[in-house]
């Protein structure tokens, strides 16, 4: 009897314990629902809170109107009365600068904006920016001011607008893919001038120490010259006036409507015109040989001392002529105007099927071949040597540069 009453105690105590685990485990899954529900209600609502904070986020900063005359300055700037000076000047992207009057910032380190950016952008007074050190303009930049440079590069951003003269005195000048300057750039004692694909330069362009590059269907409304320096310019280029250096190579791959270099300023280097390049004016150099690719187009061509070469099917308008030493060659169904001569020491080819309407002589030393086919004049005709001089002459003299400046003839 008492062992069955134990048993059924023993039963009892577990079934009230399965009902006490039932409980709790209601009560948990009850709690931990709820929980879920809260925390579903809660990230119900997260967007709705985020959006002013992603609102916040995406709003551009906002541009800064600098107005000198107006007092409101940026950091660093100080002065007045049409003449003010900055530590250095910083614009960032799409900030204005502007005056009332006739205006010269001076800025002691760097002159730094950024894309967009707007420098006297009205143009209705003048600005003269002086900067001594770094210049730097980011893309789509409006500038309407003269920029000068002690020692500092001068870089111009992609697809910017400067009205004014840019010039260095010892130091690059780089003009971004696309650019517009209106106004001459000159690197004065040593900087090399750079301007990217597609630019566009209304004025002149001159350095006395440095290489001028010209990127391809770049545009310059004005002449080129160096003293000491290579001139290079890209495919589909175009330059409206002369080309010219004293020393350093000149290679066309374009279009240049003047002449390349005079025998009175240019003392050395060769000159090279690309396939299909045209020159209107003539081409002259002191020592260095000249050559005009296939298809190519030139006035007069004179070297004093180096040889002449006239690619395939190619026209000369004017007289082939070598002076001390330099042989002459006249490349197959290419057509001279003019006479073709050598007047100390050089051999003359005519090509095949070349067509010369002046004489083929050879004054002194050297052979001369005729091709076949080729027809050639009988007497000269009243075509010169092309040894005028052109409009634009470099100075004659170099000015002393240290040796840490030569450093930056060709940067770039």
């Amino acid at each position: 009897m008492i062992k069955h009453l134990k048993a059924f105690e023993f039963l009892t105590a577990r079934e009230g314990l399965a009902a006490d685990c039932d409980a709790g485990l209601q009560r948990f899954t009850g709690g931990f629902k709820d929980r879920s529900f809260r925390i579903a209600q809660v990230r119900s609502w997260l967007p709705v809170l985020a959006l002013p904070l992603l609102l916040l986020v995406g709003l551009p900063a906002q541009a800064a109107d600098y107005t000198f005359q107006g007092g409101n300055l940026p950091s660093g700037c100080t002065g007045g009365n049409g003449s003010f000076t900055c530590v250095s000047l910083t614009l960032n992207a799409g900030d204005t600068l502007s005056i009332s009057s006739p205006t010269t910032i001076t800025v002691i380190g760097a002159l730094t904006a950024g894309a967009s950016s707007r420098i006297n952008a009205t143009g209705s007074s003048s600005l003269n920016l002086a900067v001594n050190g770094l210049t730097t303009l980011g893309a789509d930049t409006v500038v309407k001011a003269n920029l000068s440079s002690t020692a500092g590069v001068i870089t111009i951003g992609a697809r910017s607008s400067v009205t004014g003269t840019i010039k260095t005195d010892n130091a690059a000048i780089n003009v971004g893919l696309g650019s517009t300057v209106t106004g001459s750039i000159t690197a004065t004692m040593a900087g090399a001038i750079t301007l990217g694909a597609n630019t566009v330069v209304n004025g002149n362009i001159s350095t006395t120490a440095g290489v001028v590059t010209i990127g391809a269907d770049a545009v310059v409304n004005g002449n080129i010259s160096t003293v000491v320096g290579a001139v290079t310019t890209g495919a589909g280029s175009t330059v409206t006036g002369s080309v010219v250096t004293q020393v350093g190579a000149i290679t066309i791959a374009g279009n240049v409507g003047g002449k390349i270099n005079s025998l009175d300023t240019s003392l050395a280097g060769a000159v090279t015109v690309s396939a299909g390049g045209s020159i209107s004016g003539s081409i002259i150099t002191g020592a260095g040989a000249v050559t005009i690719g296939a298809g190519s187009s030139a006035g007069g061509i004179a070297a004093n001392t180096g040889a002449i070469t006239v690619g395939a099917d190619s026209n000369v308008t004017g007289s082939l002529c070598s002076g001390l030493a330099g042989a002459i060659t006249v490349g197959a169904r290419a057509k001279v105007s003019g006479n073709v001569t050598s007047k100390t020491a050089g051999a003359i080819t005519i090509g095949a099927m070349a067509q010369v309407a002046g004489a083929v002589t050879v004054v002194k030393a050297g052979a001369k071949v005729i091709g076949a086919g080729a027809v050639v004049g009988v007497s000269e005709n009243s075509s010169q040597c092309a040894d005028d001089v052109v409009v634009v002459t470099p100075p004659v003299s170099v000015p002393g540069i240290k040796s840490r400046e030569w450093r930056q003839i060709f940067m770039h």
